[in-house]
């Protein structure tokens, strides 16, 4: 569907290449870029962001696999996933059941800040229902107080991605832990905006992540996990939903995938990941170009320090990008 303007030769021979004409047309990688992917090194770079809270990353490896069996073994998060920096993880069933959720806990300074939590002051984000809840249905003298608090947030947690799973964005929550609320869905569309090359080449599934549940094309497909992770020293909770897409016509991604997250318990305003699996020109065994891209808003750059915390963050965040890729391209080397 989308005609690439220049086509690139495949080393050593005269056969053209489109998969490499892709990375060269549509994220500006070099001769020499593309060359260190092939050989096995990570291309990682920070991208230009208009928005002040914003950070976003590129990266590209090539792995040894097809994006089918890339995607086989993404469908199971839990093991996909599993670092160390990833401390509990599990997926929701369709729909949301409580027993999803069975194994999470929180963590004891989030209880700390939930005792004294107040709508347009809470120490971790919440929606001003889920805050007044808290409010209601807690008696922090109780001895059980934690016990109970802890499965209050499981269930709120459960109500809002059965909701999701309902009307898609309409559920999106309104952070309301400071006096300025804070809409997840509104905060979503914009970071989605703010890509005006990418989504070109994966229409359908932009299409498919702002209308969800209402717009599902054929081959689509989704899945919502939740996740505890450690994020600067904190462990942070947080729900993501993964959408897949595989290609429908002759353009050069295979499949494209989606990572929205539509829930953090601290630090992320919003984040988006989206990987485009390209087959890439093998030999004997099938290879595949991995293209990540991340863009994430995130609330510590107000302040007289704001842009040396973005420049630290933006930093970190393209290291943490290769080392994430490095990972992955590690998995898929046979033993």
């Amino acid at each position: 569907m989308f005609a690439l303007v220049g086509l690139v030769a495949v080393p050593g021979g005269s056969t053209l290449d489109p998969a490499r004409a892709f990375l060269t047309t549509a994220f500006n990688l070099s001769p020499a870029d593309i060359s260190a992917v092939d050989d096995g090194q990570i291309v990682a770079r920070t991208l230009r962001v208009t928005n002040r809270r914003e950070v976003a990353t590129l990266g590209v490896i090539r792995i040894q696999t097809t994006p089918a069996a890339y995607v086989e073994r993404l469908r199971d998060i839990v093991n996909f996933k599993r670092t160390d920096g990833v401390l509990q993880i599990g997926t929701f069933s369709d729909p949301p059941q409580q027993r999803d959720v069975a194994a999470l806990t929180v963590e004891h300074g989030d209880l700390d800040r939930l005792r004294e939590c107040r709508v347009e002051d809470c120490g971790l984000r919440l929606s001003a229902d889920g805050i007044e809840r808290i409010r209601r249905e807690i008696d922090w003298r109780a001895a059980d107080a934690p016990v109970k608090a802890s499965d209050l947030v499981r269930r709120l947690l459960v109500d809002y991605v059965t909701r999701y799973h309902e009307v898609g964005a309409a559920a999106a929550m309104a952070y309301a832990d400071t006096a300025s609320p804070l809409n997840v869905g509104h905060e979503f569309a914009s970071l989605v905006d703010a890509d005006t090359a990418t989504w070109k080449y994966v229409p359908r599934l932009r299409r498919h992540l702002l209308a969800y549940p209402a717009v599902t094309d054929e081959g689509m497909s989704d899945f919502i996990y939740w996740s505890k992770e450690r994020v600067h020293s904190r462990p942070v909770i947080s729900i993501t939903h993964v959408a897949i897409a595989p290609a429908v016509d002759d353009g050069p991604v295979n499949i494209a995938i989606a990572s929205k997250q539509i829930y953090a318990m601290h630090y992320f305003d919003a984040s988006l990941g989206l990987t485009l699996l390209v087959r890439a020109p093998s030999g004997s065994s099938p290879a595949t170009y991995v293209v990540y891209l991340n863009r994430t808003r995130i609330d510590l750059f107000d302040g007289l320090f704001g842009g040396v915390a973005r420049r630290i963050a933006a930093g970190r965040a393209r290291s943490l990008v290769a080392e994430q890729l490095a990972r992955l391209q590690k998995s898929f080397v046979a033993p």
